[in-house]
């Protein structure tokens, strides 16, 4: 595994906690009967996150790695 791929792993296991602590947030507005777009505004941002977050690790592990000299 290259570190440009350790970096998207790395991206997608915090994409996947931040995706499930804002589902848990998304329930509980849901059981208050809380209104507004604040919901589908959480839904949209973790849907996003589980693409962005490994693309971001995948090169940020290159330019951390490209500093330090790991291969």
């Amino acid at each position: 595994m290259t570190i440009a791929l350790a970096g998207a792993a790395v991206g997608l296991a915090f994409a996947i906690a931040e995706y499930v602590l804002f589902g848990a947030l998304i329930r509980r507005a849901a059981t208050r009967s809380e209104t507004g777009r604040g919901t589908y505004a959480l839904d949209l941002v973790r849907k996003a996150q589980l693409i962005a977050f490994p693309v971001i690790g995948f090169f940020l592990g290159q330019i951390v790695a490209g500093r330090t000299g790991v291969q």
